[in-house]
């Protein structure tokens, strides 16, 4: 092997590159990515827009000057990759209108996600919340803004929503679901989410069937909004242009791959938000863009590219976003019976404590835990944390009821919420 090409330098395509020069420092690993970052967090978006930090920079982990000098990852930056040849293991690239043809040994391709498009017609400057290269100026535009309209209310919307109010903003969110994060939690459970918004003044409509967005008006079948901007935070979607029609792609859409991120073509492995996977819970394929799990795919794609063989076990689907104080998470998939507890995140003699709602879905059957919701102020990210190691495993609500999990007043209760709920499984 004497060459690897990666295409994409986020998060999947950096793990990857680095994996592979860990473990074998001779061979000439290049990385093609089409905007000015790598390593780049889309995550940071909403905070950078909130102005919680200014340095544009932070966006990277690392910078491309640290991959050529320190690991000796050659990255081109700026560069669009605009064909890939299988037949003849050959990518085109094109750089300020300068073509060129690579050769590689093994491909990695981690494209990432794009934004998706809806069905209703969209006209005029319309803001899309997806790639920190386009942060700068979105951030500048928003806040000359007075009002704004979110169309959207999944993660994105959610916590754009929250940037915005925190700088002043009215903001006005609509959306298709009847609950908030509908994708993401169970109705009862966005009951506290959707309070919390309202308090703070967001101006929610659920429920919302759009049928036009425009630049500063979004026509819904129940009327009509007018605001200084829009957004939309509609969903993304796995961005396979490039292998369409050379490599299998699976049933979710993206990039179909086996254990190992390698796809039908044995020269070509995919990661990220362009490739899918197996859900441990259901078996079935699944699609999870996130961070870690691109992270993760990576890591495994690299070992096996370098000769160390490696699986990728699948995906639990576990995600955490908060609005304000109020954080939400979510593991598994939401099968079987579920039944949610209310607890409190302190002992009840320590001031401060809140309350904290928790909801675990269990396989009657077998008791195997199959998911997990939580809703709270507090502790939320490690407990559901807690739920999602389990279920890797195949963990039971004994095996929760039974873990050893730590004890301070300051901090839990003696009976902590998790304990709580898989007890109203062990009742006889």
């Amino acid at each position: 092997m004497d060459r690897v090409i990666v295409i994409g330098g986020g998060a999947a395509g950096m793990s990857a590159a680095s994996r592979i020069r860990r473990l074998n420092e001779h061979v000439r690993i290049t990385v093609f990515e089409r905007t000015p970052l790598v390593s780049h967090a889309p995550c940071g978006i909403p905070y950078y827009i909130e102005g919680l930090f200014d340095d544009y920079s932070l966006f990277m982990t690392y910078t491309p000057q640290f991959f050529m000098e320190k690991r000796n990852i050659e990255v081109k930056t700026g560069v669009t990759v605009e064909e890939i040849e299988t037949k003849d293991r050959k990518i085109y690239v094109n750089s300020n209108d300068k073509k060129e043809v690579e050769e590689y040994d093994y491909l990695v391709y981690a494209t990432g996600a794009k934004p998706a498009m809806p069905k209703f017609p969209v006209n005029g400057e319309v803001f899309l919340i997806h790639h920190p290269a386009d942060a700068e100026e979105i951030r500048e535009k928003l806040w000359s803004t007075r009002k704004v309209i979110i169309v959207g209310g999944g993660i994105v919307g959610v916590e754009m929503a929250e940037a915005l109010t925190k700088k002043g903003k009215e903001v006005a969110l609509l959306h298709r679901g009847k609950w908030i994060l509908n994708k993401v939690i169970d109705q009862d459970m966005a009951e506290e989410v959707q309070e919390e918004m309202k308090r703070v003044g967001v101006d929610l409509h659920l429920g919302e069937e759009v049928i036009e967005v425009n630049a500063e008006k979004v026509l819904t079948k129940s009327g009509e909004y007018k605001a200084d901007a829009v957004i939309l935070g509609v969903g993304v979607k796995p961005n396979v242009q490039l292998l369409r029609d050379s490599v299998r792609i699976g049933e979710t859409g993206a990039v179909w791959t086996d254990q190992t991120m390698r796809t039908s073509d044995e020269y070509i492995y995919a990661v990220g938000d362009a490739a899918e996977s197996i859900n441990i819970v259901t078996g079935k394929r699944d699609w999870e863009p996130f961070a870690p799990v691109a992270n993760k795919m990576g890591y495994v794609a690299g070992s096996n590219i370098a000769g160390y063989p490696m699986k990728f076990p699948g995906v639990v689907g576990t995600i955490i976003t908060k609005f304000n104080e109020t954080f939400i998470g979510k593991t598994g998939a939401f099968i079987g019976t579920g039944v949610k507890i209310k607890g409190r995140t302190r002992a009840r003699y320590y001031p401060g404590g809140t309350d904290i709602y928790v909801k675990l879905y269990v396989d009657e059957g077998s008791k195997r835990i199959t998911g997990g919701q939580i809703v709270g102020k507090e502790e939320v990210l490690g407990r559901v944390n807690t739920i999602a190691s389990l279920i890797l495993k195949g963990g039971t609500v004994e095996d929760l009821f039974f873990s050893e999990l730590g004890y301070l007043p300051a901090i839990s209760q003696v009976w902590d919420p998790l304990i709580v709920a898989a007890r109203q499984f062990l009742r006889g």
